[in-house]
């Protein structure tokens, strides 16, 4: 070898050596780096970290197993793993050649116990020999509190499930029941859930009209939910029942989607509503009209003069008013009695209604005397009109379902407006005195009003 070849030798050697510093360098600043960082992802771990020997001595922990045990790492180092736990506390996890879990009763510094998951998974090195364990540990004690309190608030769930006034229910959309509570069983009238979730039909069985579940799906298919949705439903003995129903659609682990809600019986507020309702209708009735014959009374009848008076006026149309009062009345009571009296008014205003086409009405004025409303109607035509009804009234018997043959005449007196009088009293003074002109000459015939 020449002496240039011997110094390019040389130099290519020097060049390599250089070279290899430089790696040995790197890979100790990357080892140091990965030991810095492995070590800071050890201490920001929110989970205790230990670190074991072959023979399971603590070599290395983190800051948190210190703050969970109340321990500092002087104390827990060099300590064997199984002396920290109660043996007879653990419960596995899972167990394999390389991992084991399980958790147990832990001792503080404080002699508290602790409640600790236990997570050792074995090291290797690059010849795949065993070098060490890994141990990771959590908490467990806020989370057995929740798991207690989700057992506590199950429990009380089916409790209230079990003994809620309130009908509960979960089902298909198809109406298949999958689960009621004893409440809805009762509402609809069967001895138990079990007898109800056997029932062929399921819920749309217990609708009264059919289209009313349809209407309730759609609904809940465009909003999800359904408050207060007032239903007629029925029980198994086919006796109707009014519900209330606030649902929502739902769905369950496997995304398959199902109705839940709760159910009120509200059988006795609709008819209590119903009664008032008609109670309401019935006072607002008797308001106008006279609760024994059902014709208008008083009240009614100045109101409606006034208003017919103005109207009159204003198109020039007369109106007739007619006063009546039976004949011999009070003969019929002293025979017959009080209840048959009152039933003879009743079938005789009766008679006056079917003689008086609309818009013309009779009023109860009182006791046996009834006043008699005749729009668009002057003198002549009021005075055939009457005649008429007291030709009905003489040929009528009255109190035939009773057994008895009752026979009936009046006394009527007319007066025209705006012929006879231009006011509401001086029309119902002139027809009073017509009628009364009647009565004094021997009853049973129609006056006119005299001026």
């Amino acid at each position: 070898m020449d002496t240039a070849e011997s110094r390019h030798l040389v130099t290519r050697i020097n060049e390599l050596e250089k070279e290899l510093e430089t790696l040995k360098v790197t890979s100790q600043n990357q080892i140091k780096e990965s030991l810095s960082k492995y070590q800071r992802v050890i201490d920001a771990t929110s989970e205790g970290f230990l670190e074991l020997d072959p023979d399971f001595k603590i070599v290395d922990c983190n800051a948190a197993i210190e703050e969970l045990l109340g321990k500092n790492k002087r104390t827990l180092l060099n300590q064997h793993v199984d002396s920290l736990y109660d043996k007879n506390s653990i419960f596995v996890h899972f167990a394999s050649r390389d991992h084991l879990s399980f958790e147990a009763n832990f001792s503080t510094s404080s002699g508290k116990s602790l409640r600790l998951l236990f997570k050792r998974s074995i090291l290797r090195n690059t010849e795949s020999r065993q070098s060490s364990y890994l141990v990771f540990f959590t908490d467990l004690t806020e989370l057995n509190k929740a798991q207690e309190a989700l057992k506590a608030a199950e429990v009380n769930y089916r409790k209230m499930y079990k003994h809620a006034v309130q009908g509960m229910y979960q089902c298909t959309l198809e109406g298949r029941f999958l689960r009621v509570n004893p409440a809805f069983a009762k509402i609809f009238g069967f001895k138990n859930t079990s007898e109800l979730l056997d029932h062929r039909g399921g819920v749309n069985s217990l609708y009264k009209n059919p289209q009313d579940r349809q209407v309730l799906l759609s609904t809940l298919r465009e909003h999800k939910i359904y408050t207060n949705y007032e239903v007629e439903m029925q029980r198994c003995d086919g006796k109707s029942i009014w519900v209330l129903i606030n649902a929502r659609l739902t769905e369950d682990a496997k995304g398959t989607p199902f109705i839940e809600g709760i159910l009120i019986d509200n059988t006795d507020k609709r008819f209590a509503e119903e009664k008032l309702q008609i109670s309401r209708e019935r006072f607002r009735y008797l308001a106008n009209h006279d609760g024994l014959t059902d014709l208008y009374n008083t009240r009614y009848l100045y109101k409606a003069l006034d208003k017919l008076i103005t109207k009159s006026k204003q198109n020039m149309e007369p109106f007739s008013l007619v006063f009546l009062d039976m004949d011999n009345f009070k003969h019929v009571v002293d025979t017959h009695g009080h209840l048959n009296g009152s039933q003879v008014l009743k079938e005789v205003a009766h008679t006056l209604q079917a003689g008086l086409p609309e818009p013309a009405f009779g009023v109860a004025y009182g006791g046996d005397e009834f006043v008699l409303v005749l729009p668009k109607t002057g003198k002549a035509g009021a005075l055939e009109q009457i005649r008429m009804i007291r030709r009905i009234m003489k040929k009528t018997v009255y109190l035939e379902n009773k057994g008895l043959q009752v026979k009936i005449s009046a006394s009527f007196g007319i007066a025209t407006f705006p012929d006879d009088a231009n006011d509401r009293e001086d029309l119902l003074s002139l027809a009073d005195e017509a009628m009364f002109r009647i009565k004094s000459r021997g009853k049973d015939a129609v006056g006119l009003a005299q001026h």
